[in-house]
């Protein structure tokens, strides 16, 4: 497989964890792995106070990039790892970074960890704006014992079948089975399920939303069978809230694979605000794709 993993490292224990994950992707895809610390202030080096104390400062800060590096060769002792030094706002150099990269890994924290926040911003801002697939890592991520589990949740949007290309695609690297997961629930009445039940008279609304999520899942499991067929597909149908019965998925799965968006209103499943909910909670890694394929 062509192309690197980007690891975010800021020394910060959620840092560690996320080089650690970060170094044993970058193993079982067969990449490089960089490990990027970013500095400075506003991107601003050279202006005062900084300007006389700057090239002692780029020293200790090329001190933690280099201690990233030797977390992740540590962790994965045949991994190639870079420690690379970057410097101005957090996301956005780790955004320039990701160019030509696999995935970017981060800790849903950082050093800058604020009681009550739930996602970092460096996190949140590198998910919405990253240009390869972005996983965050939950500090409670250590040492797993690997499943070889790729959960991946889908409603038949565009970005949901984004999520499942970028599943497959780190399934097939890593070696790694794939289970594809729909949701529903019964909709609320409202103007968005106006066309459904003129083309449904007087089909139940729970039998509407069963039915537009084994479709979702028949389109997605086709689509894999078709571009991934190496990869050994499971396809579930599962009623209840999307970020729970997701989660519920992902206590047993190496990597949860959800779209930045989704079909919203009938479908029962806005994987923006749901992907939103399980980068901060899911017990497992979470790879956010904002690829929508045409």
């Amino acid at each position: 497989m062509e192309g690197h993993v980007v690891a975010g490292y800021d020394g910060s224990p959620e840092a560690v964890t996320a080089v650690r994950w970060a170094a044993g992707s970058a193993k079982r895809l067969g990449v490089p792995l960089h490990v990027v610390h970013v500095w400075g202030l506003a991107g601003h080096l050279d202006a005062p106070p900084l300007s006389a104390a700057s090239a002692y400062v780029r020293s200790g800060a090329q001190e933690v990039a280099d201690e990233g590096a030797e977390v992740a060769r540590l962790a994965e002792p045949g991994v190639e790892v870079v420690a690379v030094l970057d410097d101005g706002p957090p996301a956005r150099a780790l955004v320039r970074r990701a160019e030509g990269a696999v995935l970017i890994v981060l800790g849903r924290h950082g050093s800058a960890r604020l009681s009550g926040v739930l996602l970092g911003s460096v996190a949140l801002g590198t998910v919405q704006h990253a240009p390869c697939p972005v996983v965050v890592v939950p500090r409670t991520q250590v040492d797993p014992a690997a499943t070889d589990l790729v959960v991946v949740g889908v409603d038949g949007s565009a970005h949901s079948l984004g999520a499942v290309d970028a599943a497959g695609r780190y399934a097939t690297g890593a070696g790694a089975r794939l289970r594809v997961v729909a949701c529903w629930q019964e909709p609320t009445r409202g103007r968005s399920l106006a066309g459904w039940l003129r083309e449904n008279p007087g089909v139940p609304l729970a039998d509407l939303a069963r039915t537009r999520a084994e479709e979702a899942v028949d389109a997605a499991v086709a689509r894999l069978r078709e571009q991934r067929p190496e990869v050994q597909v499971e396809r579930v149908v599962e009623e209840g809230p999307a970020p729970h019965v997701l989660a519920r998925h992902a206590e047993k799965a190496d990597l949860l694979v959800v779209g930045t968006r989704g079909r919203g209103g009938f479908a029962g499943l806005v994987l923006g605000s749901v992907s939103q909910w399980l980068v901060a909670r899911a017990s497992c890694p979470v790879l956010v794709s904002r690829a929508a394929p045409d």
